[in-house]
Formats: structure tokens, C-alpha cells, sequence
């Protein structure tokens, strides 16, 4: 992809030179030779370069403004068009190599589990606390992109990611595998996230939803190809060997490409010579400090600018609360069991200690409860959850209904599972680019959510053992081509609701809900599976315990057994076709209150050419420092 050579209203390669224009000249810093001149972001940039801290202002109380923040601005005062195509490139190349990562790793756990530690049954619980690890880390990570700046976290996060995976790739126990995939989890989660909120940084609103969509486009033939990779790999020596290939090849690969994003954004966030040796020069003049007191601030600095007791309570709150609904209805665990009840009421516990503190006490919360009365933040918020719930309770267990009921083939299944990702990816690049052109997210976003609940709608017609495979593919496009219209404008929006300093919360923040939502949505369709096909096996195999045991223990070996047609087959399509059905109807619902939400809980924001919109910066300021006024800041000196 190259930049445009000409400035023009046109809507696709102008978004890239029209950026990298209003990076440069929406905020009214003047430029020199290509450095920002703004004083109070090269004083405080230069006082970190120089080993200082920009978290304390003269009156020794913690500074509002973070590093991490005052780092993209004096970047976008630097932003050139070969410096955008540099990022944005990259930033693609590394999408698809994580992407296909994921895509491939869930093949590799089942022949690690299966073929070297002979531990399959802990399959679901190595993936259950890679998702509660995937979600939690998210606010942390966001804490120290701001704290640290994005650089140094984006680093410690390609650290985390390979470390992750060296272990992982010499595990010789589950242990050892469950520890280093832990770490793996935290590690790409960070990089994912601080793409979205660099991009953020570095992009106007106007075309914020094509630019957080453009480096996931190529990922969508991943859903295709890795199984390809995978059996190519395998199929060069002993299986108990080569998933561990499958993850040393990316240790070397991810580095590689994180490379020239990481010098891209040091080079150009570092401040000039002039102003380090200015930086210097005032710290020279200043009283001398001793190692305990300087290293006092700083952890004091540290503690309350990463708001530790917040993060500390959300993340054992939410944690009890994740990891209670994802393992609920597993062979381990039931709702109904005293642990699990117990992690509820203590995770709810957590999470009202948290909300009290967060909202009375911390002088640097996570997100700032001013947010949180925005309209458009909380339908924002309100999408995230209903959304990923509607597609966890339908797609759970899709692919058992294709294989075992719909008499598909696993290549058929495969594919009609795979749609989805491929519609979504072309409609998310068409509602972006109407996006830039009409400068607007909530018409794009509501016909997401038309769009979905048309597929769900269709689906109580169409989802049936009795439907041809075109027809279970068609509903399984729409509904992908829905998808394409809903997260990443979501996102979009809910960044535009919130200034630049709470960026990188926010984004955390919505992401938390997202990834939790996901897991409620699978709790509820686990449930619903759970408890009507084994009642509905009951009574059409004539209360045969054998055949139902092992039609609902393993449906697909039990269809390879029995021929469609057969009376043992016909029992077990007939239960899946009639939770199918109550599945669907419910995804149904959740539909509609996401198209409620669409319609009369989000704002129609007008997406302007800066990075965030003027008046939401000044009313979260203003509010801010109300808060401020009753909130006591610690002192750090």
C-alpha cells in the first residue's frame, strides 16, 4: 500500500495523506523541520528522557496529565506520510502473523494436551483461564501505556509474548504449558490492544473506523488457511514434536515485525537534543535529591498513578465473576455448586468495593465516572454486552449442529462457520469508508444491528437439519456482514465520546465487556444446550441411558456410528434441531435490545479531523476537576 500523492476529498487512499494532514495541522502546533515545538509537552517529554518525572508538578501532587498521552501528541506534531505508511504497513503485517497465531494455537494445544502430556480432560480449563487473563489484563496494560508511554509498554508486551511462547514451546509438562500460555495470553492481548489505542493516538475521528479495521483485513483468509498450515506442519514429523514449531516459529516472526513499529514511534516520541540538554540544565539547578527520597516519589508516583487497590479489586472481582460463568455447566463445575455460588458472592463483593472505591476514593481511577454518564458511553457500553451475548449463545455449538444434525461435511462446516469472518471483514472496510465520507458512526451502526437481527430472525427458519447447505450458509453471511457494522464503529464512537488523556482506559474498558459478554453469552448457551438436548434424548431414545450417554457425550463419533435415517440418528437430530431452535429465539431477543440501544442510547456524533471532539475534552476536564476539589490527590514528595 503507498500514500497518495494528492490531497483530495475521494475515500480511500486520501484517508492516509488527509491523517497524516490533520495530524499535523489540526492540533495548531507549528512545525520545524518536521519536530513539535509545543514547550509543555518537550519540557515534560525531556525531564522523563533525562530521568525525571512528569508525574509530579511543582506542588508535589501527581500530575493529571500521563506520559503516555503527552507522547502521542509530540508524535503527531512529527507525523509524516512515510512515517503513517510505516506504522499502518506494519501494523498489518504483525495483525496477520498474530492473527494467524490464534488461529493456529487452539490446533496446537489439542495435539500438546493430547499427544505429549497425555492431558486432554484440562483442554478447556488451559483455554477458560486463557480468556479470564485475556480480558483482565486489559486495564492494567491500558495503566501502563499512559504511566510508562506506549513505546516501553509496547515493548514489554513483545517481551511477554515471547517469553510466553518459549515456555510454551519447551513445556514438558501441562504445568509448564499452562504457565508460559498464561503469559502468552497477557503478552498478545497488550499488543492487540495498544494497536487500537495507537491508532487512536495517531488517527482523526473522521477516519478513526477505517484505520482501526484496515490491519485485520488480510487476517480474514486465516480462517481458511490455518488449517492448512497446521496439517502441513504436522505432517513433517512425530506429532508430539511439531506443535511445538507451531509456536517457535512466532517467537522469531512477531519480534521481527514489532521491530520497525517500535524504532518508528521511539524515533519520532523522543525529544530533541535542544530540548534534553534544556531538560538537563533545570534539573542541574534544582536542590539535589537522594536516591531514597527520589526513589520514594517515584514509588509513590508509581502506586497512585497506576491506581494498584483499583486494579487489585477489579481484577479478583471480575475474575471470580468470569471464571465462574465460563466454567459453569463444565464437567467440573455447575451453577449450582457451593465454589461456584461462593466465587459469585465474593466476586460481587470485589466488584462493589471496587465501584466504591473507584468512584469516592481513588485520585486516579481507572475511567472517570463523568464518563460513565455520558449517553453515548453507556449505549456504547450497553452494545458491548448485549452484542458478543446474541453471537456466543448462537455460535456455540454451531458446529456440532452441522456436523451431527445438517449432515455436513467437515470441510462444508468448516466453511459455513468461516463465512462470517470473511462478510465481516468487507463490510466493516465498506461502513468505514461511508463513515469517512458522511463523517457519522450511529446510521452505520444501526443497520449492524438491522442487519443482525434479520439473520437471527431468518435463522429460527433456516437453521434446521432439513435446510440445504446454501441456505445455512446464507443466513451465516448475513450475519457475518452484520458484525463488519457494529464492533469497530462501537469502538470508534465510544473513543469519540471520551478525550485523548482516557483514550487508552476506555478502549480497555469496552474491550473488558466485550471479552466478558462473550463468556456470559456461552455460559447461557452452554445452559440451554446442556439442559434440553439430554431431557429431549430422554424421551425420543425411549429413556435408553447407553444411547443417550453416548449421543450426548460424543455426538460426532455417535453419527459416524449411525446413518442419517436411522432411528438412533433421527433421535439425536430431532434434540439438536429443537435446541437449535430455543438457541436461536434467544439470540433473537438479545437482538432486539441491541438494536433498542442502537437507536436511542448512542449519539450521532459528527466525526471531525482532529483526534478527539473539543467539547468533550473541556466537559471531562471541567468535571474532573470538581472531582478533584473533593477527591484528596496524595502527595508524592
Amino acid at each position: 500500500m503507498s500514500a497518495p500523492q494528492q490531497m483530495t476529498d475521494s475515500l480511500v487512499a486520501p484517508v492516509l495523506g488527509k491523517t497524516a494532514d490533520s495530524a499535523v495541522q489540526e492540533e495548531g502546533v507549528e512545525r520545524t523541520d518536521g519536530i513539535a515545538e509545543d514547550p509543555e509537552i518537550k519540557d515534560r517529554l525531556s525531564l522523563e528522557e533525562d530521568g525525571g518525572s512528569s508525574a509530579q508538578s511543582e506542588a508535589g501532587t501527581i500530575e493529571e496529565k500521563s506520559k503516555g498521552v503527552l507522547e502521542m501528541e509530540f508524535l503527531t506534531g512529527r507525523l509524516s506520510r512515510t512515517v503513517l505508511v510505516i506504522l499502518y504497513a506494519t501494523f498489518m503485517l504483525l495483525s496477520y502473523s498474530l492473527s494467524l497465531n490464534q488461529y493456529t494455537s487452539s490446533a496446537y494445544l489439542t495435539f500438546a494436551v493430547s499427544e505429549s502430556f497425555e492431558a486432554h480432560s484440562l483442554q478447556s480449563t488451559i483455554s477458560t483461564v486463557g480468556a479470564v487473563f485475556q480480558a483482565m489484563a486489559q486495564p492494567p496494560i491500558a495503566k501502563l501505556a499512559d504511566y510508562f508511554g506506549r513505546v516501553k509498554t509496547y515493548i514489554g508486551c513483545v517481551i511477554f509474548y515471547c517469553i510466553g511462547l518459549i515456555i510454551v514451546a519447551s513445556s514438558q509438562n501441562i504445568v509448564a504449558y499452562a504457565v508460559g500460555n498464561t503469559i502468552y495470553i497477557v503478552g498478545i492481548t497488550g499488543l492487540f490492544l495498544l494497536q487500537n489505542v495507537i491508532i487512536g493516538d495517531i488517527s482523526s475521528l473522521k477516519n478513526r473506523y477505517w484505520w482501526s479495521q484496515f490491519p485485520s483485513i488480510p487476517g480474514a483468509i486465516n480462517a481458511f488457511v490455518s488449517a492448512n498450515v497446521v496439517a502441513s506442519l504436522m505432517a513433517h514429523g512425530p506429532a508430539d514434536k511439531q506443535w511445538r514449531w507451531g509456536f517457535a516459529m512466532f517467537i522469531i516472526l512477531t519480534p521481527a515485525l514489532a521491530l520497525p513499529i517500535i524504532t518508528t514511534l521511539w524515533v519520532n516520541t523522543r525529544p530533541t537534543r535542544m530540548a534534553r540538554a534544556d531538560a538537563k540544565a533545570a534539573k542541574a539547578s534544582r536542590a539535589p535529591q537522594s536516591r531514597a527520597a527520589r526513589f520514594s516519589h517515584q514509588a509513590k508516583s508509581f502506586f497512585w498513578q497506576l491506581d494498584f487497590i483499583g486494579l487489585i479489586l477489579f481484577v479478583i472481582g471480575f475474575g471470580l465473576f468470569f471464571v465462574t460463568i465460563t466454567l459453569a455447566n463444565s464437567k467440573t463445575a455447575k451453577w449450582s455448586d457451593a465454589h461456584s455460588i461462593a466465587q459469585l458472592i465474593v466476586g460481587a463483593v470485589f466488584i462493589a468495593a471496587f465501584v466504591c472505591y473507584e468512584r469516592f476514593y481513588a485520585p486516579h481511577p481507572l475511567l472517570p465516572f463523568v464518563l460513565l454518564k455520558r449517553k453515548t458511553v453507556i449505549g456504547c457500553v450497553l452494545i458491548a454486552l448485549f452484542h458478543p451475548v446474541a453471537g456466543r449463545i448462537v455460535s456455540g455449538y454451531l458446529y456440532t449442529f452441522l456436523l451431527v444434525a445438517a449432515d455436513q461435511s467437515v470441510l462444508s462446516a468448516t466453511r459455513i462457520t468461516s463465512f462470517p469472518t470473511v462478510a465481516g471483514t468487507v463490510t466493516a472496510m465498506i461502513g468505514a469508508l461511508l463513515s469517512s465520507r458522511f463523517r457519522m458512526l450511529k446510521p452505520i451502526i444501526i443497520l449492524g444491528f438491522v442487519m443482525e437481527l434479520l439473520s437471527m430472525g431468518l435463522m429460527i427458519r433456516y437453521r434446521r437439519s432439513t435446510n440445504s447447505q446454501g441456505e445455512l450458509a446464507v443466513v451465516q453471511l448475513l450475519r457475518g456482514a452484520a458484525n463488519g457494522f457494529i464492533p469497530y464503529p462501537t469502538q470508534a464512537l465510544i473513543q469519540a465520546a471520551a478525550p485523548h488523556e482516557h483514550l487508552a482506559a476506555i478502549t480497555a474498558g469496552w474491550l473488558v465487556v466485550y471479552y466478558l459478554a462473550g463468556g456470559i453469552g456461552s455460559a447461557i448457551g452452554g445452559a440451554m444446550w446442556t439442559n434440553i438436548v439430554p431431557n429431549k434424548l430422554q424421551n425420543y431414545l425411549n429413556g435408553d441411558d447407553a444411547l443417550i450417554t453416548a449421543a450426548y457425550g460424543n455426538p460426532i463419533g455417535y453419527a459416524t456410528k449411525y446413518a442419517v435415517g436411522t432411528f438412533e440418528r433421527d433421535a439425536l437430530v430431532r434434540a439438536q434441531d429443537e435446541a437449535q431452535r430455543t438457541i436461536v429465539i434467544v439470540g433473537t431477543c438479545i437482538s432486539v435490545l441491541s438494536l433498542l440501544t442502537s437507536l436511542f442510547l448512542i449519539d450521532n456524533l459528527r466525526l471531525p479531523d482532529t483526534q478527539s471532539i473539543e467539547e468533550t475534552e473541556k466537559v471531562v476536564e471541567d468535571a474532573e476537576k470538581e472531582r478533584r476539589g473533593k477527591v484528596a490527590v496524595p502527595e508524592v514528595n
